[in-house]
């Protein structure tokens, strides 16, 4: 009975087991999804300082400062409670989104140079955080660092990313990054920092009248004080003097202010749009008559006077309206009215005003860090001081004078270009008699000097020829006379090759008859050394004879000598 209670109390166990596991697992896990991550609060421990109200000890009850990111945690319930809150997700960006200068309208042209536009599309963003929890900092300090503990606004940005932070403890405002497109520079103000002390100077471009002087006087200004703060040091409040070149920046907005500014060139003009924007400036001449010009100027920011630009005058819009725009109608003016109506209907006293005003525009431009490259005259209009509006009769005439004038001094001039013209064909054509006749001449001395030349270089070919065969025939004869030559002495070294060959035949022949003996015992040895037994066949031609059958000539000795030697065998018989 117990061998079936025991497995029985086992089972139970098991089950009990996986019941409290369950329980525990369901009971203490804390699951915290992707995107968000969880507050702690604790319930128990010890209760939280009057002016605090996040937990930054341990033990401490209430709100914790760390949190969990996502992940699966097990805490005790009945300890701990949580709070589940999504992450701070910081954009990258999409770059294929963003409006650049080409696509911009004029509306938004002129909001960029007041300084209110800003280009849209999907940037990379920052977070600008605030700590809401720690001590107070000192008295007009906004901005805190990251490691101080203090309350405000962190000096540090948060880069694109995810983070997970606590909502209880940091603030986080998303701004757009700062982005300097191509063909920009950015201008950073400090908002914060020790602030520069401004200093006066006479500024001789603020006009309070724009009188014009009598023809020949100086032109009135009444110069005013200006007091322009100079560029903020690093750490100072204020305009600084370096710039950001075209990128993407990581800046705290609530720290620094980024301006943009369009380097390069820019037209300004002062024309007759239409009849109800009618901009051009007028002026009287120095014989009276009002003339009335349009003025387009081109000027242009370097990118090295940028921050001193925008320290001055706060935008661009700002610019042409306390520079460009004043200086260029009161040059315009102050020179204009040095001329007569008459020098502005010629071409040449007309480009002169222009460069006039150009050089002016220029020399002020510099003195206020602008690049100014052309100021172009585009219309000019000449009324007589009595006309009436729509009255062109008089300027008219004056148009006509000056051109009947001028046509007549061309009449003039074009007489005497005839003249000079008809002198200058007679002497040509004179000229070209001359040519002809220098041409036949030469062509005479040039056919003599080709025959004499070709004469010459007959006689001398000839001559080179009848030299060159007899030189062939001598060295023909040379030849001749080492081929015979050759031949004797090959023929004779021929003969003594062979009479020594033959000599060291015989001697040899001697030498070995010697050593032998005699004749007969070198005959023997001639046969012996030249007799093949393999090569003789016996043929049986009957008693009393034997016939051999010798393949060689010399071999015939050895025949006869066997024939005497098997006779008196023959005879035994």
């Amino acid at each position: 009975m117990m061998r079936r209670v025991i497995p029985l109390l086992i089972g139970m166990l098991l089950i009990a087991a996986a019941v409290v596991t369950a329980g525990l697992w369901f009971s203490f896990r804390v699951y915290v999804p992707e995107n968000k991550c969880a507050v702690l609060i604790r319930r128990t421990g010890s209760e939280l300082p009057a002016h605090q109200t996040v937990a930054r000890e341990a033990g401490q009850k209430g709100l914790q400062e760390a949190v969990l990111g996502p992940g699966r945690y097990f805490y005790n319930p009945y300890r701990w409670d949580y709070e589940i809150i999504p992450l701070i997700s910081i954009s990258t960006g999409d770059p294929s989104t963003w409006q650049w200068i080409h696509s911009l309208d004029d509306t938004q042209r002129d909001a960029l140079r007041a300084g209110t536009f800003k280009f849209t599309g999907d940037f990379p963003e920052i977070g600008v955080v605030t700590r809401k929890i720690g001590t107070h900092p000192p008295p007009g300090q906004q901005i805190v660092a990251r490691d101080s503990g203090m309350k405000g606004i962190l000096e540090e940005v948060l880069t694109p990313g995810t983070y997970k932070l606590n909502k209880y403890v940091y603030d986080v405002e998303i701004h757009p990054a700062a982005v300097i497109p191509a063909g920009f520079v950015g201008v950073v103000t400090n908002l914060f920092g020790d602030a520069s002390e401004a200093v006066s100077t006479p500024d001789e471009l603020d006009f309070t009248s724009e009188r014009v002087a009598d023809a020949g006087d100086a032109p009135e200004t009444e110069p005013h004080t200006s007091y322009v703060r100079p560029l903020a040091k690093p750490g100072e409040r204020g305009t600084q003097q370096d710039v950001l070149q075209p990128g993407v920046y990581f800046i705290n907005p609530k720290l620094k202010k980024v301006t943009l500014i369009e380097i390069g060139f820019n037209e300004y003009s002062q024309i007759k749009i239409s009849e109800e924007e009618n901009f051009r400036i007028s002026f009287p001449s120095d014989t009276g008559y009002d003339i009335k010009v349009g003025v387009t100027v081109v000027w242009g920011i370097h990118p090295q006077h940028a921050a001193e630009i925008i320290n001055e005058f706060g935008n661009v819009d700002r610019v042409l309206d306390k520079v460009i725009g004043p200086q260029l109608r009161s040059i315009c003016r102050n020179i204009g009215s040095t001329y007569a109506a008459r020098d502005f209907i010629q071409g040449e006293k007309r480009e002169r005003f222009q460069q006039d005003l150009t050089a002016e525009l220029q020399r002020i431009g510099k003195q206020k860090n602008l690049e100014v490259l052309l100021a172009l005259i585009r219309e000019i209009e000449v009324h007589a001081p009595t006309a009436r509006d729509g009255d062109t009769d008089t300027t008219e005439d004056l148009k006509r004078t000056i051109q009947q004038s001028y046509i007549a001094i061309e009449n003039q001039l074009t007489k005497a270009k005839q003249r000079d013209a008809a002198a200058v064909k007679a002497k040509l054509e004179e000229e070209q008699k001359k040519v002809e006749i220098a041409r036949e001449t030469i062509s005479a001395q040039t056919r003599v000097m080709v025959s004499g030349i070709l004469a010459d270089a007959e006689k001398e070919a000839a001559q080179i020829d009848a030299q060159a065969e007899l030189e062939v025939a001598t060295i023909q004869q040379e030849v001749a006379l080492l081929d015979a030559k050759r031949t004797e002495i090959l023929g004779k070294a021929h003969a003594d090759v062979e009479k020594m060959k033959n000599d060291a035949e015989a001697e040899g022949y001697e030498m070995l008859v010697g050593a032998l003996g005699s004749g007969e015992a070198y005959n023997l040895y001639t046969f012996a050394e030249n007799f093949q037994p393999e090569s003789i066949r016996m043929f049986f031609a009957g008693d009393g004879t034997f016939w051999t059958d010798l393949s060689r000539f010399e071999e015939a000795g050895a025949a006869k000598l066997l024939g005497g030697a098997t006779a008196p065998a023959s005879k035994a018989e």
